[in-house]
């Protein structure tokens, strides 16, 4: 690898200072500063409650626990929690900021990027184009906020990046220690996010191919076990956290799919509309929509000058994809994050564009397509910029909780509520969002918790805003109130 990056040097250079750049321009000073916010910080909230639970409960790493306890215990888990078990430590060595989770996963990004332009310099010479795909990544919004964010959405994406670089290393270098440390990447995105998988599959199938046609004597039935063997490790850790949330009685994480073939036409309709006016211009702008046709039709043209390895996976990707958000369609009403795993076609498609576009052209019109390239992405940032904008300011983007709960624990433990008390949150109908942020554990009105139903599991304090403890369900624990902090009372139950 240390070869790869002396050799394309420039490349390397022009992506740092692109992502430097890029980073301070959409303002990830800010948000890599920020405790759980703004867009999902519903699920925000979940993965940092993995975190300081491994933290301060001094959990097992297959022991994951959250502070909810719609769960028995609030063991659960979906993901593996290697990121949140790396943030733990973080905490024991230099003291609890959650935002470390933020760091990691943008650390992981920026890697990822450097990996993917060394990937994208094998099969494009020019040294500023083989740059490009990488840049084409920084142009998405929901990428760039969700690698400075607690999700695993977009660590998943890079790890099967990095699987690409070295699977590619394999292609042309033919070295095992790439092939192995392409399945092992490989396999921690599938273990992250399983729709990760896509891209491994296609690499399968691609050592398959080789192997069964004997086009390269090269591709034995080691790498085919070698692959075997990653694919079993994956179904083992699915198999583990069935197993794990079924003692622990939770059953809130998505373990199965939610396909267009069960959404009503009335939510079909919903989802359609939204991905168009909100998800669309997130993922990225307009601009580079409208290109996507041109793009493929070209790349169609021109098919037989791609690579063999490109021209081989990208079908098959494409498909991937396709049946991907098919089958996951009724995730799109509220989840914009679901859609960046669909971004290992694009990472990949660019290489392919790039590359044809490179043999294809004449030399001055190359460099004039760099020109015309280097204009569009200072447009395309800027429209990435108004979206991180909306996701800062604009209130229909934003679900934050009540500002009082984001330092309301100092305050608790002043008025003798230690952090192991169950507590009860009406005013939050999400997991964890409050009782992380409280940092007790105990229940909200998920799945319709009442607060008898949380007082008879062993609740004995109630957090609530001001404005619902006058309402009639609540009213009469009002002289029950022992404390309020910035609108949030304190009722002893």
């Amino acid at each position: 690898m240390i070869s790869d990056i002396i050799k394309n040097r420039k490349a390397i250079i022009l992506t740092v200072i692109m992502f430097t750049g890029l980073s301070a321009y959409y303002g990830l000073d800010y948000w890599l500063m920020q405790r759980p916010c703004s867009v999902h910080v519903w699920r925000q909230t979940d993965c940092a409650s993995y975190a300081l639970n491994y933290f301060q409960n001094d959990r097992g790493f297959f022991l994951p626990q959250v502070h909810h306890r719609h769960a028995i215990d609030g063991s659960t888990t979906s993901e593996f929690p290697v990121i949140y078990y790396l943030a733990s430590w973080f905490y024991k060595a230099f003291g609890f900021h959650d935002y470390y989770i933020r760091w990691i996963d943008y650390l992981i990004f920026f890697m990822a990027l450097i990996l993917l332009t060394l990937t994208s310099a094998y099969y494009i010479k020019n040294k500023l184009m083989a740059a490009f795909p990488s840049i084409l990544l920084m142009m998405s919004c929901v990428i760039v906020y969700y690698a400075a964010n607690f999700l695993p959405d977009v660590p998943a994406l890079c790890f099967a990046i990095m699987g690409f670089y070295f699977f590619t290393r394999h292609v042309f270098n033919h070295g095992m220690s790439d092939f192995i440390w392409a399945i092992a990447f490989s396999v921690l995105a599938s273990l992250l996010k399983i729709s990760s998988a896509l891209l491994f599959v296609c690499l399968f199938l691609y050592v398959l191919y080789l192997r069964v046609t004997g086009q390269d004597p090269e591709y034995g039935w080691k790498r085919i076990l070698v692959s075997l063997g990653g694919f079993m490790v994956v179904f083992a850790w699915l198999y583990y956290v069935k197993i794990y949330n079924e003692q622990g009685q939770y059953f809130g994480n998505l373990q199965g799919m939610m396909g267009i073939w069960d959404c009503p036409p009335e939510k079909i309709k919903y989802i359609r509309q939204r991905t168009q006016e909100e998800w669309m211009p997130a993922l990225g702008s307009w601009k580079l929509w409208y290109l996507a046709v041109p793009a493929l039709a070209f790349v169609a043209v021109f098919y037989r000058r791609l690579d063999k390895t490109l021209a081989f996976i990208l079908p098959f990707l494409l498909l991937g994809c396709v049946f991907y958000l098919i089958a996951f369609f009724g995730v799109f009403d509220v989840h914009d994050y679901y859609f960046i795993n669909v971004f290992a076609f694009p990472v990949v498609f660019a290489i392919g564009f790039f590359s044809v576009l490179e043999k294809v052209l004449p030399q001055k019109w190359l460099i004039g397509f760099i020109v015309v390239a280097t204009f569009l992405f200072g447009m395309t940032a800027e429209d990435t910029k108004a979206q991180f904008t909306n996701r800062k300011y604009h209130t229909g983007w934003n679900a934050d909780p009540p500002k009082g709960f984001y330092n309301i624990e100092p305050y608790l433990r002043s008025i003798g509520i230690n952090r192991q008390e169950l507590i009860y949150s009406p005013s939050d109908g999400s997991t964890n969002i409050t009782l992380y942020l409280a940092n007790n554990p105990g229940w909200t009105r998920l799945f319709g918790t009442t607060l008898q139903s949380a007082k008879d599991r062993g609740a004995k304090y109630m957090l609530i805003t001001s404005e619902m403890l006058e309402t009639e369900e609540f009213a009469s624990f009002k002289e029950a109130v022992i404390g309020e902090f910035e609108g949030i009372k304190v009722v002893r139950l």
